[in-house]
């Protein structure tokens, strides 16, 4: 009771706070969902909300995307840009209806920027509700011809730079199962970098280099309940202090898809991140304790374990 106590205090305070940094015209990320494709009542899943007051920018549209939404009162027409790290279902469940509502509601322009198969995905949602988006436009009397010119859709590659607003977005490609792209933020001295989620790359410490906050995945978080159950202490001390490289396998034969606790922690202190925030969490409780142990042995700065609602500034 107590800790549902201090967590409903906790999102009290992130919304009150989260308006008071918008009105300052800080640089901040919100951590709309910060679970994974697991459905967890708890953590929504992967999404990131970056804004300097003026400008929003969406990264990722998981599960439970819109209901965080409407907690922080953050409506999609206010949203400058729709980004993916990559397309696997949680971090893009809810794209259909935030760019129906967006087309049918935002603003005159807004961006959707992604990995390859972005602009696929969009027109093919596009198309399929075409009649039904025509008609919902038509009570405004308007169509989706006249909004088809709101909105600009790009594939990433990596390695491209542009700006929303006056928001500087860098991006890189990253190693994982499938194409996938990590952005970083830049405003004003402030700077924000959300991975998404990755294998261990070298490439990744110089693109972070100095950035206040890094906020990555969560890979090899050491776990004491999984679903009320204590976990049984496994031999992952081991795995969780060696770097591996990109593409290798598992002793399983698995391919390795997240970073582990030894990857993570050696990229932030490469780096020279003033904040490590980690995000994706599976279900379970997280044993902080046994985590930071493996953290510690590379990186001294801040670390945070991610909520949902949870604002960063």
């Amino acid at each position: 009771m107590t800790k549902l106590i201090e967590k409903s205090v906790w999102v009290v305070f992130a919304l009150l706070l989260s308006s008071s940094l918008i009105a300052q015209g800080h640089l901040t990320a919100t951590i709309v969902g910060s679970g994974s494709p697991v459905f967890n009542q708890d953590r929504a899943s992967a999404s990131v909300l970056i804004s300097n007051g003026t400008h929003k920018i969406l990264i990722d549209m998981g599960n439970g995307t819109q209901a965080n939404l409407a907690k922080l009162k953050v409506s999609d027409k206010t949203l400058d840009a729709l980004l993916f790290t990559h397309h696997h279902l949680d971090h893009n469940e809810e794209f259909l209806p935030i760019l129906v509502h967006s087309l049918l509601l935002g603003k005159q322009d807004f961006f959707i920027y992604g990995p390859s198969n972005t602009k696929k995905m969009t027109q093919s949602f596009i198309n399929l509700f075409k009649e039904d988006i025509n008609y919902r436009l038509s009570k405004s009397k308007r169509s989706l011809t006249d909004r088809e010119n709101s909105y600009l859709v790009k594939d990433l590659k990596g390695g491209e730079v542009f700006n929303i607003g006056d928001i500087k977005v860098s991006t890189l490609s990253v190693p994982h199962t499938i194409d996938a792209i990590a952005y970083r933020f830049d405003y004003q001295g402030e700077s924000i970098l959300v991975t998404g989620d990755l294998t261990y790359t070298d490439q990744l410490a110089p693109f972070a280099k100095g950035v206040d906050y890094l906020i990555i995945d969560s890979g090899g978080m050491q776990m004491t309940l999984v679903n009320n159950r204590k976990v049984k202490k496994s031999k992952t001390k081991q795995v969780n202090q060696r770097v591996r490289k990109a593409g290798k396998t598992s002793r399983n034969g698995r391919v390795i898809a997240h970073l582990n606790l030894a990857e993570s922690s050696l990229i932030a202190a490469n780096a020279g991140v003033k904040n490590l925030v980690y995000t994706h969490f599976s279900v379970g409780t997280i044993d902080e304790v046994a985590s930071l142990a493996i953290i510690r042995q590379r990186y001294q700065g801040k670390v945070v374990f991610a909520e949902d609602l949870m604002v960063l500034d």
